[in-house]
């Protein structure tokens, strides 16, 4: 078995004739253009005459349409069943005939000698794949950002499940828009975000350590922002050459797992690495950093001579997220909604490009102006493209949550504490409200709750009252946003456990 790392959460797995590609991100950016791969994948070709497709989750830096079709149509896809749908209809529309839903910890076998299992943590998913007696594990992005609880009932489901793991594959840093994207008064943005990639590379190392697989390999947070004034977040991601040492600090050294920094082209043939990779001349993913001027002049370029957009062009855009917000605003519960006033600015815009909402006296009222209103809570700014994406696809509010798509201004100490960032940033999406999109497709829901255990256990648990048996599926430290916008470093580090 060969296993190639060509970039991000993109692997070739090779054995016996059969190519293996997983989440295959190799060309492009994502998140209406802000994330791009980093470093650069030298052969993304090699994905071509892929055989067999798996996907781990549908964020569109794992499931890119414009990679996925340079794949040859009769590769055979794989995507595991969740509570919405679609998926299978969108990959066909893309030309693939041979699709499968794989449900939630059911084992399928893909070719002689090769079996797949997904394990679901709500959207994101781990991928168990057996090839020949060997065993990968390819976390993704399914665990590090999981309840200390939630990793606990995985690596047991895992360990019981396969006892001898030879690879694991995960992601280490972290990609939400919270805290990076919002600033608040003494917030050090970069010592805030540095730690908050701590915390994502010590569930990385307490994830590996109790799984013990043969190789431990950190991966899929390879993109760069090239926006000026988001390059500063790249310089905050934790450094990958320093993660082997910073892993036997914190496990003792122990455990037998050897760490593997990998880069594009490097690949595994029968257990042994071969790093091959020519950045691995650059000597430091710092260094790397540093050319990003160089190697990305092109993208770079681009975006410092994007074209503001017209005056009739900006108000279409304005009316277009004034009906928006009428329609989505009962998302926001009415104790909270009746007490926010936020501005948006459209920064791709000059003139009259904000515009204030008010929620303080009942239903939202607008004010197009050329500055926020002196009494907003918060400011928040993006771009028309930006918005537009987010209202326009089901999903599309990625562009801002995950794809760093939005600036956040907070003015007071009430918008920290009562979130109103965070309900604000959600009323900008389409994102299917739960309820609703699962009353639509009963069957559907059914099927999903009655293979995941996870989520009988807690909606038992939540139907009987007894909430302290609930698994959170996401660290709730995560979400603190007293914690991350109003304490310090040794602070956060503290609470946790860093």
């Amino acid at each position: 078995m060969k296993i190639t790392y060509i970039s991000h959460a993109t692997l070739l797995i090779e054995v016996d004739g059969i190519n293996i590609v997983t989440d295959p991100w190799v060309k492009g950016s994502v998140y209406c253009n802000q994330w791009h791969l980093f470093p650069k994948p030298l052969h993304p070709e090699k994905i071509i005459d892929a055989d067999i497709v798996l996907y781990s989750h549908g964020h569109e830096d794992h499931l890119h349409a414009e990679s996925l079709q340079m794949i040859d149509k009769k590769a055979k896809l794989l995507y595991p069943y969740s509570w919405y749908g679609g998926t299978t209809e969108f990959f066909k529309e893309l030309g693939f005939g041979d699709v499968k839903e794989v449900v939630n910890e059911q084992t399928v076998s893909v070719a002689p000698d090769i079996k797949v299992t997904y394990l679901s943590n709500n959207l994101d998913n781990v991928i168990i794949l057996e090839v020949k007696g060997k065993v990968l594990v390819d976390i993704n992005d399914a665990l590090p950002s999981a309840s200390q609880g939630l990793i606990r009932y995985f690596i047991d489901k895992i360990k019981s499940r396969w006892k001898k793991i030879d690879y694991i594959f995960s992601s280490y840093g972290g990609a939400a828009y919270f805290p990076n994207t919002v600033h608040f008064k003494n917030k050090n943005d970069l010592e805030i975000a540095e730690t908050r990639e701590l915390f994502f590379v010590s569930n990385f190392c307490d994830i590996v350590a109790a799984l013990k697989p043969t190789f431990a390999i950190p991966y899929a947070v390879d993109f760069v922002l090239l926006d000026d004034h988001q390059r500063w977040v790249n310089t905050a991601k934790f450094p990958r050459e320093d993660i082997k040492d910073f892993y036997e600090k914190r496990t003792g050294g122990n455990t037998g797992v050897q760490i593997i920094e990998a880069y594009p082209e490097d690949y595994f043939l029968d257990d042994q690495f071969h790093k091959c990779s020519p950045y691995h001349s650059k000597s430091t993913i710092r260094e790397l950093i540093s050319r990003i001027d160089v190697d990305y002049k092109k993208e770079i370029e681009a975006k410092r001579n994007e074209k503001n957009i017209s005056p009739d062009e900006l108000d279409r855009v304005l009316e277009k997220i004034k009906s928006h917000i009428r329609a989505k605003a009962y998302i926001i519960p009415e104790s909270v909604r009746t007490h926010i006033k936020f501005a948006l600015k459209i920064t791709n815009a000059s003139g009259n490009n904000i515009l204030n909402v008010d929620f303080r006296n009942g239903d939202a009222k607008f004010e197009i102006a050329s500055q926020p209103s002196s009494d907003v809570d918060l400011r928040i700014e993006l771009k028309s493209q930006t918005i537009e994406y987010a209202i326009d696809n089901e999903w599309g509010g990625d562009a801002i949550i995950i794809g760093y798509g939005a600036e956040i201004f907070l003015n007071h100490e009430d918008a920290v504490k009562l979130e109103y960032e965070n309900y604000c940033v959600r009323l900008l999406s389409r994102y299917p409200n739960t309820k609703e999109y699962l009353k639509k497709t009963p069957y559907r829901a059914m099927k999903y709750l009655l293979s995941d255990d996870t989520k009988r256990r807690n909606l038992v648990n939540r139907l009987f009252g007894r909430h302290d048996k609930v698994i959170e599926y996401t660290d709730p430290k995560l979400g603190d946003r007293d914690l991350w916008l109003n304490k310090g470093k040794c602070e956060v580090c503290k609470a946790c456990n860093i």
